[in-house]
């Protein structure tokens, strides 16, 4: 290649300056400072630079003559080992291009081949399907006509009975008429006799039936008189055969509010008096069910209450430290059906749960009834083996729970 030539001391675009150019500045960077030195004219700096220019151009035109040389070598080589790489790729190119193309062809005469198959497959079927839609669609047609002419046979039968039947419906209409306006003045004249006559019956029934009411008013007044003196009678015979339950007044409260206990206080020292429960299976219990071991009865409002819940299961956890001939049993105003369900809820085993609804027996017997709710305070009894009873505690409030502890104390007394 041959090698481009600049003017020297010019820089060329996008490289460096010429040597010429280099030869000047380096002779301006040679002249002496101001006030330095001998001063030299600028002319003969620049007629003493001239004069190198054309020995160092011709040492460069030399310079890069040789340059090319030593460069030009390589670069051919390197274009030609380029050319023939891409006259391989070329080749490769141009192979792989033919095979794509016949593999291209073959695939596409095999699914011609295949779609034409294919092709005159569902024609068949279309032929097919399309004869037996004919013959159906004949046959739809056939079937539609017949039902078609035989409803227009039944619309014309339907207009021609609608048109006699509106023709008779006329010629009774107009008979009628003539029929009614002959006998309207007779009709309206035995209704106005009848409705005299019934209004002269039911003035006669009312006025009959207001001296059956005067009559049963007055039944009424003396029959509720008698009613009363029987009352009145069956009270003074009630008191007098079945006396009324004594009541203690003020000994527990509910939320601070004073109760009235219905039955007999008992006492320590006292003998325990019978009773009648009825357990979680509605058999009955009694005292005597007991016999011979030491009991513990609490009484409580309703399982179904937080503090009455908390008791009972405390009571369960320590009778299963007790022996087997300390029985704590639990008594309350609940149903049955409620205490089994409510001891299978909380895994009550130890403490036995009975119900006083029917009888309040034991509410009674042991005064702790409350008249105002019909429920039993909350209390404890405790009982010997010998049915005396040896510990009391009626708690004031019914809020609140028992002290557990003075009651456990006078069981292990009872056990030493």
């Amino acid at each position: 290649m041959a090698r481009s030539k600049g003017k020297v001391g010019v820089k060329r675009k996008g490289g460096k300056e010429g040597q010429g150019m280099k030869t000047v500045r380096r002779a301006e960077k040679e002249l002496p400072k101001k006030g330095k030195g001998v001063k030299k004219s600028p002319k003969k700096v620049v007629k003493s630079a001239t004069k190198e220019v054309p020995g160092l151009k011709k040492k460069i035109i030399k310079e890069g003559g040789e340059t090319s040389k030593r460069l030009g070598s390589p670069k051919d080589a390197l274009i030609k080992k380029l050319r023939e790489e891409l006259a391989q790729k070329q080749k490769i190119i141009a192979a792989s291009k033919k095979s794509l193309l016949q593999k291209a062809k073959e695939s596409l005469l095999e699914f011609k081949s295949k779609a034409g198959t294919e092709a005159k497959r569902l024609m068949t079927e279309a032929e097919k399907r399309a004869k037996t839609v004919g013959t159906q669609k004949d046959s739809l047609v056939q079937k539609i006509k017949k039902e078609l002419a035989e409803k227009e046979k039944i619309i014309r039968e339907s207009q021609k009975i609608f048109k006699e039947t509106m023709a008779k419906a006329g010629r009774e209409v107009t008979a009628l008429k003539e029929k009614t306006g002959q006998s309207l003045l007779e009709i309206k004249s035995r209704a106005d006799v009848e409705a005299r006559k019934l209004k002269e019956e039911l003035e006669a029934k009312g006025k009959a039936l207001r001296g059956k009411v005067t009559e049963l008013e007055e039944y009424r007044k003396a029959t509720e008189g008698k009613i009363f003196e029987l009352q009145a009678k069956v009270k003074e015979l009630a008191a007098k055969v079945l006396p009324g339950e004594k009541e203690r007044p003020g000994l527990v409260t509910f939320k601070s509010s004073p109760l009235t206990l219905l039955g007999e206080e008992v006492k320590v020292g006292d003998k325990a008096p019978n009773f009648k429960v009825l357990d979680n299976s509605m058999q009955p219990a009694a005292l005597e069910s007991y016999q011979g071991k030491i009991k513990v009865f609490t009484t409580v409002p309703s399982l179904d209450t937080p503090v009455c819940n908390t008791e009972t299961r405390r009571f369960n956890q320590e009778a299963d430290k007790l022996p087997e001939n300390v029985a704590i049993l639990t008594i309350s105003m609940d149903l049955p059906f409620a205490q089994a369900r409510w001891c299978a809820a909380a895994g009550v085993e130890k403490v036995k749960t009975f119900s006083d609804y029917r009888d309040h027996s034991f509410g009674l017997a042991y005064g702790v009834l409350v008249k105002e709710l019909k429920l039993l305070a909350r209390a404890v009894f405790i009982v010997d083996d010998q049915d005396i009873i040896r510990y009391v505690e009626l708690v004031p409030e019914i809020t609140q729970e028992p002290d557990y502890d003075r009651i456990l104390g006078a069981v292990r007394a009872l056990l030493e």
